[in-house]
């Protein structure tokens, strides 16, 4: 009776040790994912990209250049592994309170004569109980723009900072802080209107507002009735290029100099 060879093959070892160094490096790229983001880098990409991680704490640590730069392109590579890999650590999407409605962006322009006109985000369904599915890496950079401004408010929504108004305190720091990719995205959206709209004159102010629609609980049906409030965030005034912040605590808009 012939003895069976139980070595494998040289492909088959080359292929466990490829696995096994796959499993430790998701293992140390998960845990370094977490840790990085309290390690201050410098942001990357030309000016006014957007902001895609906002957890990631921004500047610099080290006064050692070659050493700053290692951090900085560790966590460009960390990044970059999540968001091919799907591994995005978001940890606030799985935890309790997760609220039960979806944020959008709308452009509120103003005229003079007292007429207003908006303009709704192209990612808010038209028809709320039955979304069309959005097909992915498709105008990735126009959705990371806009949702940058959306992020911050997530959890302050009209109803919830009236009960607890420290949710919105800090909304007009956020305006100050990204004033120059606020004025650029209303400018953009100012731009692509008028074009759409040439009989329209140049509005006297815009408005970047947030939109709040409920979302059905679980056990509700999927059709029901839905419900959108709204809250100014930000003003801008194309012809001086001021920028004003909205502050929910005074209900009033506030003029956003630059960040102290």
């Amino acid at each position: 009776m012939t003895e069976h060879d139980h070595t494998p093959s040289p492909a088959r070892r080359g292929l466990a040790v490829l696995v096994g160094l796959f499993a430790a490096w998701q293992l140390v790229s998960l845990l370094a994912a977490n840790l990085i983001v309290f390690v201050p880098l410098r942001p990357a990409g030309p000016p006014l990209e957007p902001v895609s991680n906002l957890y990631q704490t921004k500047g610099t640590f080290t006064a050692c250049e070659p050493l700053q730069r290692a951090a900085d392109g560790t966590g460009r590579a960390l990044e970059f592994w999540g968001e091919v890999s799907g591994q995005e650590q978001g940890w606030s999407l799985f935890a309790p309170g997760t609220p039960p409605y979806s944020v959008f962006p709308a452009i509120e322009f103003q005229w003079a004569d007292g007429t207003r006109d908006t303009l709704l985000s192209q990612y808010e369904p038209r028809d709320y109980t039955k979304p069309p599915v959005r097909a992915p890496f498709v105008h990735t950079r126009h959705f990371h723009f806009e949702s940058q401004f959306v992020l911050p408010a997530w959890y302050a929504s009209p109803e919830a900072v009236a009960e607890y108004p420290e949710l919105a305190a800090g909304l007009p720091d956020v305006v100050r802080a990204w004033r120059h990719e606020i004025r650029a995205w209303l400018g953009w959206r100012l731009k692509e209107y008028l074009a759409a709209n040439p009989h329209r004159d140049r509005p006297r102010a815009i408005v970047l507002i947030h939109r709040y629609i409920s979302t059905p609980k679980p056990g509700e049906p999927a059709d029901g009735p839905r419900t959108v409030s709204e809250r100014p965030f930000a003003r801008w005034w194309p012809d001086t290029d001021a920028l004003d912040a909205f502050d929910a605590k005074t209900m009033s808009f506030i003029p956003a100099g630059a960040q102290p």
